[in-house]
């Protein structure tokens, strides 16, 4: 399933291009993200990918095991992220359910795990962040 939209999303993500990404997206997209944020509208996608663009070296995601189901595509993905402030390396797991449309993705969510309890809390930016370092939302 190389060519799933999950699978040509991220590889837009891991190109960092921004463009390609947003392309694939229907213009009234929904994205939900794993820090929490929510986004509408190819705008809001873009805006959502710039910033993740803009902290981060490298990324790449491998997707262990996928699952398609009518217009629903359900992922399971190892992220692993370069942090450009401190040059940390992370690996998350990552979760995606994405419902494709006629004009493109319709909705995204991503989930993660190694999330902070719930007595933490966002930075005043919403950003998320584990033990002082900012958790990416893809």
């Amino acid at each position: 399933m190389d060519d799933s939209p999950i699978a040509q999303l991220l590889g837009a993500v891991d190109e960092f291009d921004v463009e390609a990404a947003v392309a694939m997206f229907a213009p009234d997209a929904q994205i939900m993200s794993v820090d929490g944020r929510s986004s509408v509208g190819s705008d809001a996608v873009r805006e959502l990918l710039t910033d993740l663009f803009n902290v981060l070296r490298s990324s790449v995601h491998r997707i262990t095991a996928q699952w398609h189901q009518q217009d629903v595509w359900i992922a399971e993905v190892e992220a692993t992220y370069e942090l450009k402030q401190d040059m940390l390396k992370i690996t998350r797991p990552r979760a995606f359910v994405l419902r494709d449309g006629a004009d493109g993705i319709v909705e995204l969510h991503v989930y993660g795990a190694h999330e902070p309890l719930l007595g933490d809390h966002h930075t005043e930016e919403g950003d998320l962040r584990l033990g002082g370092r900012w958790i990416p939302p893809l």
